[in-house]
């Protein structure tokens, strides 16, 4: 009789056990999805107090570089000025018309660099107006097969049922030349570039709003990709890899300015010889936005 009432004991007591365990083990889920969440909470926290102090620093930057760019634009022009009256006092003939095209040649090339540092400084009137993506992709293309040269090929995939962005036209040309000059040089030899739009929600980063509808314009190439530290740095002012003289580090920094400008945000994929992916995610032009001013109406103005 003893040895029955042990054995139901123990039954009970095991029963207890697994049920405990059983509790615990949930516990123990519950605990470890939490913790998953926190950490990815932190991690999202901390790339977008990054993604911020960026903005801050090209603002700062800016500022400075459009005040140099002005003066040093009026500067250019009277060089240019000077150079045109010096053509017309000299004969056709003349060897000095050879060394004043040089000089002219100077000038204008930093004319264009003027032009770069006052759109990273966001000081060139921008005229945004409703645009397809895919159009202003298409439209690009041409051009774009030149700029990369033939041993590169370029393909282009289109998504359907895209929505309109709001957005100057010239900007979406200015964010595919960098990003394909980024992707071309990033290549040796032969290689490929892959440009794709298609709809997507924006992701964390974006002004307009995380979750809210979007466009993807990405940029894929097969070159030689890089390393975590040096996508750390490459949207930052001056920085390039690029030999002395052959790059400003302006371009990425352009891009970036110009998507946190339109409210979006930029993201990118690489691996050391594994290429490299840029994500531009652009915000959606909702219905009953004012097609002149991209407000929604009944909104307040800004």
């Amino acid at each position: 009789m003893f040895t029955l009432l042990l054995r139901l004991q123990v039954r009970r007591r095991t029963r207890d056990l697994s049920a405990a365990n059983e509790r615990l083990g949930a516990l123990n889920l519950e605990l470890d999805r939490t913790v998953s969440e926190l950490k990815r909470s932190l991690d999202e926290q901390h790339r977008l107090q990054d993604h911020i102090a960026r903005i801050r620093k090209l603002e700062s930057l800016g500022q400075l570089a459009g005040g140099v760019a002005h003066d040093f634009n009026n500067m250019i022009g009277v060089i240019l000025g000077s150079v045109e009256l010096a053509r017309e006092e000299l004969p056709p003939d003349s060897p000095a018309s050879a060394e004043l095209d040089e000089i002219r040649g100077a000038a204008e090339r930093s004319a264009q660099l003027t032009r770069r540092l006052l759109a990273f400084a966001r000081q060139q009137p921008a005229s945004p107006q409703v645009l397809d993506l895919n159009d202003a992709v298409m439209g690009m293309v041409k051009m774009l097969r030149r700029l990369i040269g033939e041993h590169i090929e370029l393909t282009v995939h289109p998504g359907d049922d895209l929505p309109p962005v709001f957005m100057d036209p010239s900007q979406i040309d200015q964010i595919l030349t960098n990003l394909l000059v980024n992707a071309r040089d990033a290549i040796t030899g032969t290689g490929s570039i892959r440009i794709e739009t298609t709809r997507h929600p924006l992701p964390a980063g974006a002004a307009a709003g995380a979750g809210g509808p979007g466009v993807l314009l990405a940029v894929r190439d097969d070159g030689c990709g890089m390393s975590p530290e040096l996508v750390e740095r490459i949207f930052d002012p001056f920085f390039t890899t690029k030999p002395q003289g052959e790059g400003t580090g302006l371009g990425l920094a352009t891009v970036f300015g110009i998507v946190a400008q339109n409210k979006g945000t930029i993201q990118v994929e690489s691996r050391a010889g594994k290429g490299t992916s840029f994500l531009v995610f652009l915000p959606a032009r909702r219905s009953g936005e004012d097609p002149k001013t991209g407000i929604e109406s009944g909104a307040p103005r800004p």
